[in-house]
């Protein structure tokens, strides 16, 4: 109970980025130990956003307010300037009078942006000012703007699901870090767009979404998965039930015959870890299964019992390595 309380008031300083190295490996190692601690770090990380989100809004309130204010003195101003100028004007001064005020009291309107960041081993939901749904992924982030205007339009740098709420008039585009697009108008889809990977992935279960790339432009259809190789350009598409693409975000792991590469890429986001394999016989292997809530050395054994893979923990000596590494020998 002492362990947990601890953990309890060191978890806000975590999500808020104040942690230190040691204190996120501590905080990274407690939640991977029991679906308790998962549960308690998702609820504080949910305050947490809920606070940062309140705190953000009455931010913005403030700056309109202070905005308005300033408006009202601004147009005080000029109404001065104007009974002044009336009086000593020529009548050919007035219509260009009248262009340069319209122009000063027509400023151009920004909106404010909102981020949203999950840590590794977490996932997060979102609603967007639209009530479109959002799922984020482990060690990912989305951007949108506080209010929707002629598009709309957010960033997302990791892996989500989307369920889009319809809008015939307002398209919903998702832009990506390796310049890739989803325009959709309303759909229910999954986008897996991570920075240091060559792929971006993309699972549609219903609805009609357009993939755009500087490679070209695809339309795809319900239960297709489409791989676009950044690197290349080229695109693979498949037919998926989608249950293994988005499982993770009900905390879950599917196999459906799964290629031994893809599986430890699924492992390597769910827990935080780097596998590197040192034995090229397993490539060819592939997977079935489906756990929750399950340890990944559990998870391990099972490869281990089908496959006969062996593994095992290493160090890299390098303490700027926050992940654990696994060998695939």
């Amino acid at each position: 109970m002492t362990e947990n309380r601890d953990m309890e008031a060191l978890l806000p300083r975590y999500f808020s980025g104040e942690a230190t190295e040691e204190e996120r490996t501590r905080v990274a190692q407690w939640v991977r130990e029991s679906d308790e601690h998962a549960r308690i770090a998702r609820q504080i990380q949910e305050l947490c956003f809920a606070a940062d989100a309140l705190a953000s809004m009455e931010q913005v309130d403030t700056e309109r307010a202070l905005k308005r204010v300033q408006t009202r003195i601004f147009l005080t101003r000029i109404r001065r300037f104007v009974q002044a100028a009336e009086r000593i004007a020529a009548v050919l001064f007035i219509p260009l009078l009248a262009a340069f005020l319209y122009a000063l009291m027509a400023p151009e309107e920004t909106v404010e942006m909102m981020e949203v960041r999950t840590n590794p081993g977490m996932t997060t939901h979102i609603v967007l000012p639209d009530g479109t749904n959002v799922s984020l992924n482990s060690e990912s982030s989305l951007r949108y703007p506080i209010r929707f205007c002629e598009d709309r339009k957010v960033w997302l740098c990791g892996e989500a699901f989307f369920d889009v709420t319809k809008d015939e008039r307002k398209r919903f585009v998702v832009e990506t870090t390796q310049g890739a697009k989803i325009e959709v108008h309303g759909t229910r889809f999954n986008l897996e767009a991570f920075p240091d990977d060559s792929l971006v992935v993309t699972t549609l279960l219903s609805g009609c979404v357009d993939f755009v790339s500087d490679a070209g432009h695809t339309r795809m259809q319900p239960n297709e998965k489409l791989v676009y190789h950044t690197g290349s350009g080229w695109m693979d598409k498949f037919t998926t039930t989608g249950e293994a693409e988005t499982a993770w975000k009900d905390g879950r792991i599917v196999f459906r015959n799964t290629p031994f590469e893809e599986a430890l890429h699924m492992l390597e986001k769910r827990y935080y870890v780097d596998f590197v394999v040192t034995n090229p016989r397993y490539a060819k292997d592939a997977f079935t299964g489906s756990f929750t809530n399950q340890r990944l050395d559990r998870i391990l054994e099972i490869f281990q019992i089908s496959s006969g893979i062996r593994w095992r923990y290493v160090s890299t000596g390098d303490k700027a390595d926050k992940k654990s590494k696994i060998e695939i020998y």
